[in-house]
């Protein structure tokens, strides 16, 4: 980065911020706020009155933190300075009056009010036609669609998306309760975290006003709790508790329900078991890291959401080598948002491989078919001769198919090449076994075990 212009700076992160929030909540807190000076260890951002630095401090730090650091590559201190005329700088002060601070959490909670729906906390991009579905996740988008659609039926009530960090499940989460409410299918809906969930049912203890936080539970249409796992840490038996009644109640009135996980509810330690037999009522919906096809155009989306133009060798560079998840893959692409932004150059190769070096990991090798013919073929206990030979043993179908797969998934050999390196079969041969593969994935835990296990080493 070449300099960094503070206003700029600022203005490239309040872009991104303005996707993390409701458009109510950014205008009222952000747009009178510009940066104003940045340096190797601090960056300091102008607020209009004390009341908007503390909310700063206390609501939004966080984000800002994490978008500031994404934008400069570096953690930096954040500082909020009060602009008084065109010249005084004061800092914000960290233990502003209690009066200060009760009447902001005052506000928040009338925004609240008992009988109005909480779906003011969603990101106003996390919509499903912001989403991009791949074989990754096409079954849970599909059930997002049809809760949208029918909600409170039993077939998917609830619904429980589970999958690794940075998926996607908060996305789809989210996308449901914008859906739901821009077509009218629900009246009232609620989307919290878990640790939300958790910590307004401790402060309805401390206040006495546990009938309250039931009756804000459990008069809505529309549940949507995020990140279950939370119920699991710690000593919550008396959240878990009163979750179980919430959602007894909810499902006998036929609301829907909607969950999300980072494991499958009968793997979480410390959710009771009444709980997990609860989820496993309605339709449980996986999210796998996505595949390169879907990386590629998680990659194409994002740049041209946000104006950033790159050349198809700057995706396949990305895509190869950010296979996690979506979020790095997008923090990818903000990274290079904010270098083209503040150097005013255009994104080649060579300039994408220098502002990631130090983001995305570099491949510690190639790995090419006759690695995963290798691998699979110890995998399965048979020989790599087997696995282009034309026998058709049952063990040595599985075998050729499961390299095939990974062959189609790992490199981007075509189907050609593929189908040549075993025993020169055809490219409808390739495409049979992969589809033969997926379908077997949607039931068969133990083939995923058996790739997993075969990526592994080859890693």
């Amino acid at each position: 980065m070449k300099q960094e212009d503070p206003a700029q700076l600022w203005s490239v992160c309040l872009s991104e911020l303005r996707g993390m929030m409701p458009a109510q909540t950014f205008a009222t807190w952000f747009e009178r706020t510009r940066g104003h000076n940045v340096t190797p260890e601090k960056f300091t951002i102008e607020v209009p009155n004390p009341f908007s630095g503390e909310r700063m401090l206390k609501r939004f730090h966080d984000k800002i933190s994490q978008v500031v650091t994404t934008q400069l590559g570096r953690q930096v201190v954040i500082d909020y300075h009060i602009f008084e005329g065109n010249s005084q700088i004061i800092p914000v002060l960290t233990d502003l009056p209690s009066y200060v601070t009760d009447r902001a959490d005052r506000a928040d909670r009338e925004q609240l009010a008992a009988g109005e729906a909480e779906t003011d906390n969603l990101y106003d991009n996390y919509t499903f036609e912001n989403f991009v579905v791949g074989e990754c996740n096409d079954f849970a988008h599909a059930a997002s669609l049809a809760v949208v659609k029918s909600p409170g039926q039993q077939t998917f009530n609830p619904l429980v998306i589970y999958g690794g960090v940075g998926l996607g499940k908060t996305h789809l989460a989210q996308a449901i309760a914008h859906e739901s409410k821009r077509l009218g299918t629900v009246d009232r809906s609620r989307y919290v975290t878990s640790e939300i969930f958790y910590n307004e049912f401790i402060e309805s203890i401390q206040e006495k006003k546990t009938k309250e936080f039931a009756q804000t539970y459990r008069n809505v249409d529309l549940l949507i709790v995020d990140d279950i796992q939370f119920f699991c840490k710690g000593h919550k038996d008396r959240t878990q508790e009163e979750f179980f009644h919430t959602f007894d109640v909810l499902r006998q009135k036929g609301k829907q329900i909607v969950l999300t996980s980072d494991r499958i509810p009968k793997e979480l330690s410390g959710l009771e078991e009444r709980l997990v037999s609860r989820f496993e009522w309605g339709l449980l919906a996986d999210m796998k890291p996505p595949d390169y096809e879907t990386r590629e155009a998680i990659l194409q989306k994002k740049a041209d959401k946000d104006g950033l133009s790159l050349s198809p060798d700057v995706i396949a560079y990305i895509a190869d080598r950010v296979a996690s998840n979506i979020r790095e893959l997008e923090g990818a692409v903000l990274s290079l948002l904010a270098y083209a932004s503040l150097s005013h150059c255009d994104i080649t190769i060579e300039v994408a491989k220098r502002v990631l070096s130090n983001k995305i990991r570099r491949k510690q090798r190639s790995v090419g078919m006759e690695d995963i013919q290798k691998a699979a073929a110890g995998h399965y206990g048979v020989s790599v001769e087997d696995l282009a030979a034309k026998t058709r043993k049952k063990h040595v179908v599985a075998a050729r198919q499961a390299a095939m797969y990974l062959c189609r998934d790992m490199t981007r050999a075509s189907l050609k090449d593929i189908g040549a390196v075993f025993g020169k079969r055809d490219h409808t041969t390739v495409i049979h076994a992969c589809q033969t593969v997926k379908k077997l994935l949607l039931h068969d835990e133990s083939l995923q075990e058996d790739l997993d296990k075969i990526r592994n080493s080859l890693s």
